[in-house]
């Protein structure tokens, strides 16, 4: 009886002390300490190619489940699991894409429509014209350059200033949504 609770008190040490990270060891009990996998190794060769990996480029050609990227690295052949909407997109977009690979195949997990042109600018010169609805400003390269204005203008850091030939400024503007220019947002007098 005293051997059989002996056998099973060691059975229970050994249970526990793997668990617990304890061993026997020639010169007794010895704990050992555990690490996590990815702070004590690298991680294995299929866990890095699950890591996402970001694409910028041009979209080539959008299938039903599918869709080709033309990167500096080359064209890629992406699968789309069904997250981004490729009704938004098209031919020709320059996109920003989180690509995964899962299954031995590359998948597009989020696709963004990179903007072709700034959504807003700080230009900074001096007036050369005014007119009821348009700036004409002198860069600091010699360059004009025109901005329509309108009612939501604002003129800063005194709001009653209006601009004058000669006043050094920044003007922020925003794509002009109601042509191919520029719309100053606001005005700042240096």
């Amino acid at each position: 009886m005293k051997l059989v609770k002996m056998a099973v008190i060691v059975a229970v040490v050994f249970v526990l002390g793997g668990v617990l990270g304890v061993r026997l060891n020639g010169s007794g009990l010895q704990a050992t300490i555990p690490q996590l996998a990815a702070v004590a190794q690298p991680p294995a060769a299929n866990e890095a190619a699950a890591q996402p990996v970001g694409l910028v480029g041009v979209l080539q050609a959008i299938g039903t489940q599918s869709l080709s990227i033309q990167t500096t690295e080359g064209m890629h052949l992406l699968t789309v699991n069904g997250t981004p909407a490729l009704n938004q997109l098209k031919v020709g977009d320059k996109v920003a894409v989180w690509v995964q690979k899962l299954n031995g195949q590359n998948v597009a997990t989020k696709i963004v429509v990179v903007p072709q042109s700034p959504q807003r600018m700080h230009y900074v010169g001096l007036i050369s014209a005014v007119k009821s609805d348009k700036l004409d400003v002198v860069g600091q390269q010699g360059e004009t350059t025109a901005f329509r204005l309108d009612q939501t203008l604002q003129s800063l850091p005194d709001a009653n200033h209006k601009p004058q030939v000669g006043d050094q400024v920044t003007v922020v503007a925003k794509p002009d949504p109601l042509g191919d220019g520029w719309l100053a947002v606001a005005i700042v007098k240096q």
